[in-house]
């Protein structure tokens, strides 16, 4: 609907646009019109509807009953003012049924661009709603972090993941999109934007990660559970895949065939170091999420390293 509205002249448009397009308009019909009669005789007075209604539906009404006397004025023109009873009949129809026409192409437009104004505003409330609910995120965030820095090491790590993994949460709302009643999620900017933050957590270590990311497209449903899992296993390649300054490269990769796969791979000290990972709460948090996608989550040996893959259904929009 959309789409179509933006194909019409946009509005206030000035006298001459109307009623000069109007006249084109009726001059090609009329042209059409002439054509049939001389090759076959034959007075098709509804080819000159389409113009009337198109006149009405790109302008207004007045453009197009101005159409619809034009129609009348050349139909007389050539037929060379023959007007007899037996065309006058015809005629008076066909001018009542120009001007049904030009007004219901006019009260179209008007519901047409009722329903765009109704669905920009929806777009734009949905945009506020998020707006709202990502900065409550980023303050929830910020006040555990804070929290965090008045407790003991264990607990202040802690409160850090979990600050980080709310700050996950939040920046759904920047890749969110509205399509058919949907919240739709870009994973592609989402992963991407995920995987950048993490690199700029990750201090002074040595540690570089980089995407090589699908297009792909998932309810905010599934998007976030995705985006909690990959800031998980991130964060443990990070911690546990790297000791002592270690330099090394995490490669976070989505692709999408008749499922959805992701991998994330580094070129650490390997397996034993994610088996201390794969202990605490976060890896537990981990496999609550991927049961709740219908997924299966795999560690394998990279040599060197560690690749955890996620494999679930396509999601569907």
């Amino acid at each position: 609907m959309e789409r179509l509205l933006y194909l019409l002249p946009p509005k206030p448009q000035t006298v001459a646009l109307r009623y000069g397009v109007s006249a084109l308009l009726m001059a090609c019909s009329l042209g059409v019109f002439a054509a049939m009669e001389a090759q076959s005789g034959f007075i098709g007075l509804y080819i000159l509807l389409p113009a009337i209604f198109l006149a009405g539906l790109m302008f207004d009404r007045g453009s197009a009953f101005f159409a619809t006397l034009l129609a009348v004025a050349g139909v007389l023109w050539v037929l060379r003012l023959q007007l007899s009873s037996a065309l006058a009949l015809p005629l008076l129809f066909f001018t009542f049924i120009g001007i049904a026409f030009a007004a219901f192409a006019e009260l179209l437009r008007k519901e047409m661009e009722k329903v765009v104004a109704s669905e920009r505003s929806k777009t734009l409330l949905l945009q506020e709603v998020a707006h709202r609910t990502k900065n409550n995120l980023a303050m929830l965030s910020a006040m555990v972090r804070l929290q965090s820095r008045t407790l003991g090491q264990e607990a202040s790590d802690e409160l850090e993941k979990t600050s980080q993994r709310i700050q996950t949460m939040a920046e759904v709302y920047d890749h969110l999109m509205l399509r058919d009643e949907t919240k739709i999620v870009d994973l592609k900017e989402y992963i991407g934007n995920i995987a950048r933050r993490l690199m700029a957590l990750s201090g002074d270590k040595p540690v570089a990660v980089r995407c090589e990311l699908d297009e792909a497209y998932a309810h905010s449903e599934v998007a976030v559970p995705i985006a909690i899992i990959i800031n998980e296993l991130v964060t443990n390649s990070i911690k546990y895949g790297f000791p002592d300054d270690r330099p090394g490269q995490i490669l976070i990769t989505l692709h999408t065939n008749d499922e959805l796969v992701i991998s994330v791979s580094d070129n650490g000290v390997g397996m034993p170091g994610h088996e201390q990972a794969r202990k605490g709460f976060g890896s537990k948090a981990v496999a609550l999420l991927v049961q709740q996608l219908n997924g299966k989550l795999v560690y394998e040996d990279a040599q060197p390293g560690c690749r955890v893959l996620l494999r679930m259904q396509k999601p569907k929009l």
